[in-house]
This record gives C-alpha cells, structure tokens and sequence, in this order.
C-alpha cells in the first residue's frame, strides 16, 4: 500500500472513531434518561466501529489492486465481486449478532458502521486540522518526533 493510502486510512479511520465517540456520548445522555442498559449499545458501536475500518481497509487494498492491473475490465469486475462479497461477509456478522449475541445490538452496530460514511466526510477536515501535525508535508511520511 502507498504511503498515500495509509494517510487516507488513518485519516478516515479518525473520522469513524469520532462518529462512534460522539454516537457513545449521546447514548449514555438518552440511556440514563430513559434508564435503560448502556452495555449493549457501547458493544454494537464497537463492532460497528471495527467493522467499518476493517471494510475500509479491504476497500483501499481492492482498489489499489485494481488500479495496478492495467486492465479496466478486470478492474471494474474485480472491485464488482469484492464489494458484493464485503457485502455478504458484513451481513452474515450481522446476522450472527442479531441471533447468537444478545450481548450486542445489532442497531448499534448498524448505525457504528455507518461510520464509514462519516470518516469520508470528515476525512478532508482531519487532513486540515490533524495532518501538519501527524505528516511532513514535503515527503508525506510519519514524523518520529512529535510521536
């Protein structure tokens, strides 16, 4: 992966555990409210979370792989299949919460994934505010030293 990609990753990996945390904070306010369990909630919007980043990673891998294969056909099929399949791995997960862990919510986990969403929206906000702190703008690689 480039070192380009890895800095829209982690960007957007930001974006999604911003839109988790603040989804977090609103549902300890609405829980204490209502008086209702806080667990699993917090559980659905940590496998939504790391559901999400997970799809983001397979999807920047995809699409590098893609674009190196010089072939737009095999391209547009590859990246076709791969997101069909993401697709199916995330609904049988789901599944798999709504009918084996009650522990977890699936709604939660739904609305934590969205997150996705989210952290490419926010992404080109995070690279404004965050990125001269993380990255060297000349050579686009971590700095050791504010680490």
């Amino acid at each position: 992966m480039t070192k380009e990609t890895k800095n829209l990753i982690l960007e957007m990996s930001a974006g999604i555990v911003f839109h988790n945390t603040i989804l977090g904070i609103l549902a300890v306010v609405i829980c204490s409210v209502r008086d209702q369990r806080i667990m699993p909630i917090f559980l659905g919007l940590l496998a939504g979370g790391i559901s999400a980043v997970l799809m983001l990673l397979h999807m920047a891998v995809i699409t590098e792989r893609a674009m190196d294969c010089g072939d737009e056909g095999y391209a547009n099929k590859t990246t076709m299949v791969h997101a069909i399949g993401r697709k199916a791995v995330y609904i049988a997960v789901l599944a798999l919460v709504l009918f084996r862990l009650p522990q977890v919510n699936p709604l939660a986990m739904v609305v934590g994934t969205m997150g996705l969403k989210t952290g490419a929206y926010l992404q080109p906000i995070v690279h404004r505010l965050g990125g001269w702190r993380l990255y060297r703008s000349e050579e686009g690689g971590l700095d050791q030293s504010s680490i």
